[in-house]
């Protein structure tokens, strides 16, 4: 696996004390995962069909010991990750957070070959899933502003 189950606590923990230096650390280190995990892929990543590729993904954060990933279609996509946290991981805060939108976007974006944005919008605080919408940027942006996507929110 890309980064141990171990080794992303002990990342949790350090970032968590770092304020801004420590997000950014984690949203560099979920983009570079996330283009290992689409490099594990191979030569076509865009050759296995949406149901396929969740389950890829989910199989690595399985693997990983971290949790696993579920995917919502709708009017808005929305995924949940559920983490198996270890008591330095939940002790960390939701710095994971960061980590996990980071590694969608790296995932999302190479898969996807432009840009794609993603956004939490309920975090599980370590016992629940914490749930992430994505779409274009613009998409985003406009739920950032204005509104709730009817697929993710307050209503998971």
């Amino acid at each position: 696996m890309i980064l141990p189950r171990s080794v992303l606590a002990d990342l949790f923990h350090r970032c968590a004390s770092l304020g801004d230096a420590g997000i950014a650390a984690l949203n560099e280190a979920g983009d570079r995962t996330g283009a290992e995990a689409v490099a594990l892929l191979g030569d076509s990543p865009d050759a296995l069909d949406a149901e396929e590729f969740w389950a890829f993904l989910d199989e690595i954060l399985r693997k990983a010991g971290l949790g696993s990933i579920s995917f919502k279609p709708g009017g808005g996509a929305s995924a949940a990750i559920a983490w198996r946290d270890s008591a330095e991981a939940m002790a960390a805060g939701n710095v994971r957070c960061h980590f996990a939108t980071a590694l969608l976007r790296g995932v999302l974006s190479r898969l996807a070959d432009r840009a794609v944005e993603v956004a939490e919008v309920q975090c599980g605080g370590g016992t629940e899933p914490c749930w992430f919408v994505f779409g274009s940027v613009e998409t985003i942006q406009r739920l950032r502003t204005g509104g709730q996507s009817r697929a993710g929110g307050r209503e998971h």
